[in-house]
């Protein structure tokens, strides 16, 4: 007798047997207990969960001699036959090679025929989604009112290619991935039956990489029974299939988060010369990051969420290049130097945080993070003692009435030292806001507020005249606007109190607190209306035209100011800029 591999040796036969798929098998027993079988059943799934062994059970339970039931005898001839591929009222359709309009027009003329042996004829068509479009609208009707003996059972791991009008014709049902746990106990248990020692660790690698696929991961122990013998353990399993410990993968992120580049690169380097499938380690990577999110979430991860979430997005973009890459290390290594260079980056967050920590006054969370540069320039007083030092040992030389005036006047330059300690003011960097600082940043804040207020008003009609207004100052809960002359009729008719109210309102809501608005008229204010371009001239003949008398000298004009030399010149922004070493770029579009 041939050797049957465990796929085939081990295939399920009965609904008990199933692995990971209690949700189907008990509707199914429960439908046939109570007869409420349907006329077509449609098994949805990735491969190797159970689709077609189920399908075959099915139509077992149907076809046994003690059925219709649900727990069919597997020893009756209609049961072996079924089991065997060999019943002639059980017939097994491939709908990649059978997928022609000719096909299922001889299927549904051959449907109108009684079975041979038991009650029902059964229809198996694997991968239905592979049928034409002409082959599923010949089989519409049939599917929808077949004859009693006939039932439709119908596989497929595509269902959004098979048609609606196919579908609703059949009870679906979606087998969902096997548990990981669920793949390895059955492995261990195949393991027992064989009399083959296997450690856990073993068949938890192999559940791991089976992916939910109970039928891969029997063909992948097959394989280690073959290399192996009858002593399988975790190493061997690694060496056969190129899969990486999982310590080398908590190492390699270690690395990166550390932002250690080289250290990274190196035990890439270690697993391509073991010979490790570089796709699957970072797969594996891939899903030590998902991990890490998933703790991250719960509360048992210390890893920062923002980082781990940019590494994902790009990991996730190498894995989907290294498809088809020649050089698979070469687009790790690349993508490796990245992950930590993005690391290194302060993200917005981090700039917003310190900025707002130099505002209150309070300590810099980066500060730890660079202690060097902040250390040395805070202790200039020691360069200043070193001359009072030196001159104590000077005088020791021997031209002895030259020392005799040069130290009369010494003890002077370093008595006049004390006035040194302008350097106490180096720990002031504590920045305490005054009274004026305060007033000068409520202002600021209630005229952006003001600005995104006036902003709204844009595209309407009504309080359209509110985005000329502009922020004057801000008193207590009191905050004045004031309009151009031009908008004195809108202001005190009765759209006027009505826009006040409004933008009050919104006022209040933008700074977080009851405010009363004060709209009034600024007599120095004018409208700034833009001017339309002026349309060319068309091309005349030049005229001789008199001298123009030369124009009066007109009053110098101030220089205009650039808006971004206030930014630059800002204490805030020269401190961060100072923390985080950064620069700032001017943005083209």
């Amino acid at each position: 007798m041939s050797y049957r591999v465990f796929a085939r040796k081990y295939r399920p036969q009965t609904f008990d047997e199933v692995v990971g798929q209690e949700h189907i098998t008990r509707t199914l027993q429960n439908a046939i207990s109570s007869g409420r079988v349907a006329q077509a059943y449609l098994f949805v799934g990735p491969r190797g969960i159970g689709k077609t062994s189920t399908a075959r059970i099915l139509a077992k339970a149907l076809n046994c001699v003690n059925g219709p039931t649900a727990t069919p005898c597997g020893v009756c001839d209609a049961c072996k036959e079924i089991a065997e591929g060999r019943s002639l009222d059980v017939l097994e359709i491939d709908g990649a090679s059978n997928n022609g309009v000719e096909n299922i027009r001889e299927l549904r003329d051959n449907a109108a025929y009684a079975p041979a042996r038991g009650p029902f004829k059964v229809y198996l068509i694997d991968e239905v989604h592979m049928l034409s479009a002409g082959a599923f609208n010949a089989l519409l009707k049939t599917l929808e009112e077949p004859p009693e003996h006939v039932k439709f059972i119908f596989a497929t791991t595509e269902a959004q290619k098979v048609p609606a009008t196919i579908t609703s014709r059949c009870q679906r049902f979606d087998l969902r991935r096997i548990p990981t746990e669920s793949i390895s106990a059955h492995l261990q248990d195949i393991a027992r039956k064989e009399n083959i020692t296997m450690e856990p660790a073993a068949a938890d690698a192999i559940a791991r990489a089976a992916e939910g696929g109970l039928r891969d991961a029997e063909s992948m122990l097959d394989q280690s029974v073959a290399f192996c013998g009858d002593n399988i353990s975790a190493t061997d399993v690694m060496a056969v299939f190129g899969f990486t410990p999982r310590e080398v993968i908590h190492s390699l992120l270690e690395n990166v988060l550390s932002r250690d580049a080289a250290a990274a690169l190196a035990v890439i380097a270690g697993q391509a010369e073991a010979g490790r499938d570089l796709s699957r380690l970072l797969a594996d990577l891939i899903s030590l990051i998902r991990d890490e999110l998933v703790a991250g979430v719960a509360g048992a991860s210390s890893a920062p969420r923002e980082k781990l979430l940019l590494l994902l997005d790009l990991f996730a973009e190498t894995e989907a290049r290294m498809r088809w890459a020649t050089d698979k290390k070469l687009q790790f290594d690349v993508a490796t130097i990245k992950a930590v260079h993005i690391l290194d980056q302060a993200s917005l967050d981090d700039v917003l945080t310190t900025l707002s920590a130099l505002s209150r006054g309070e300590a810099l969370p980066s500060a730890p993070a660079r202690p060097a540069p902040s250390a040395t320039p805070v202790r200039p007083a020691p360069v200043v003692q070193a001359p009072t030092v030196s001159t104590k040992p000077e005088p020791a030389p021997v031209p002895a009435p030259i020392p005799a005036p040069i130290s009369v006047p010494a003890p002077t330059p370093i008595a006049s030292a004390p006035p040194i300690p302008p350097a106490p003011p180096a720990p002031a960097p504590e920045p305490l806001l005054t009274k004026a600082e305060e007033r000068e940043e409520k202002s600021i804040d209630a005229s952006i507020a003001w600005e995104n207020v006036a902003r709204t008003y844009e595209t309407s009609i009504k309080f359209r005249w509110l985005t000329k207004g502009v922020f004057a100052l801000i008193e207590g809960d009191s905050v004045l606007v004031q309009l151009p002359p031009s908008e004195a009729k809108e202001l005190a008719s009765f759209l006027g109190e009505m826009g006040r109210k409004d933008a009050e309102g919104k006022l209040s809501t933008a700074l977080n607190r009851k405010l009363t608005l004060r709209l009034e008229i600024g007599e120095h204010l004018t409208v700034v209306e833009e001017i339309p371009e002026p349309e060319p001239e068309p091309a005349s003949v030049p005229e001789a035209k008199a001298p123009e008398p030369e124009p009066a000298a007109t009053a110098p004009q101030a220089p205009a100011v650039d808006p971004m030399d206030d930014f630059k010149n800002d204490p805030l922004i020269k401190k961060a800029l100072e923390i985080f070493r950064g620069e700032i770029q001017t943005a083209t579009k």
